[in-house]
């Protein structure tokens, strides 16, 4: 059915942004990914734009989704949240003016139900499957949490931290961002430069650290940090570097090999079918609004 399906990918943050009526975006915290159709936006792999990015067309374009909206293509394998993510950017109302939004939302319906198929047949129990509940099992004995940032991992983590109680402070610089979190939930809000950490737990889910934030927050008395680069500790006490909390999730790693191969041939399986259903259809996206 999705043989027209075109796909840009790329995990760079500072990708070059591509503006045309004829692509849709996604951005999430850890990749873009821009769709459109052959028909509509013809492309060729020789084209000078796609420097940076990685190139899927057709049923491949579809499988390379399907994967990553279940959470299969996540640093943190099997996460949940990815999939609310891809269901929230193409609700309806967000993609009706789209060339092809009809296509689109067939395209977002049979991605949910394959990765509802996914999720319920292969990834039930494996691990710590959200960046929320693995912040909350380092926090469990931490009352006061300062959480530093205001971008999309922040969302996945708050409401983690609210249902246990905690006594959260966001920090961040985008005032719109933290008017908005504060009406949801029950926390206080600092912009960078009106607030001093003490001693109590610092999440840093924010990509940078502002003035001399490196410096205030040594006395912290956790510091757990989700930031890609953070590659030294700056001699914190009780630092836990992103690299650390990949390797703690390990004790399930058995489990989860075994997980991706049978998950290899149930993809191949779901694609297949996706390939069948072209042979009655003679254009792909047979309703494509041009």
């Amino acid at each position: 059915m999705w043989s027209n399906l075109i796909l840009l990918h790329s995990t760079d943050p500072i990708a070059k942004p591509l503006d045309d009526s004829r692509l849709e975006v996604w951005q999430t915290c850890q990749r873009t990914l821009v769709f459109s159709d052959k028909r509509i936006y013809p492309i060729e792999k020789s084209e000078r734009f796609l420097d940076g990015w990685e190139l899927y067309q057709g049923y491949d374009a579809y499988r390379f989704l399907l994967e990553v909206v279940s959470g299969l293509r996540s640093k943190l394998f099997g996460e949940s949240e990815i999939q609310a993510q891809f269901r929230d950017r193409f609700r309806e109302e967000n993609t009706e003016r789209s060339n092809f939004a009809i296509s689109l939302q067939r395209l977002r319906d049979q991605i949910l139900e394959h990765t509802k198929q996914i999720r319920s047949k292969y990834l039930t129990g494996i691990g710590r499957q959200t960046y929320g509940s693995v912040t909350e099992s380092y926090l469990q004995n931490h009352k006061e949490v300062t959480l530093l940032g205001t971008g999309k991992l922040v969302d996945s983590i708050l409401p983690y931290l609210v249902s246990k109680q905690k006594n959260v402070r966001l920090i961040g610089r985008n005032h719109h961002r933290l008017e908005e979190l504060k009406k949801t939930f029950p926390i206080t809000t600092f912009h960078w430069e009106d607030y001093t950490p003490g001693n109590e737990a610092i999440v840093i889910a924010s990509s940078f650290l502002p003035f001399n934030w490196d410096e205030m927050i040594q006395s912290s008395s956790l510091i757990l940090d989700f930031r890609e680069d953070s590659l030294k500790n700056h001699n914190y006490q009780h630092y836990i570097p992103l690299k650390q909390i990949l390797n703690d999730l390990q004790e399930t790693d058995e489990q989860i090999q075994n997980v991706k191969m049978d998950l290899q041939y149930f993809l191949t399986e779901l694609t297949r079918e996706r390939e069948e259903e072209q042979l009655h259809i003679m254009n792909g996206w047979e309703d494509l609004l041009v």
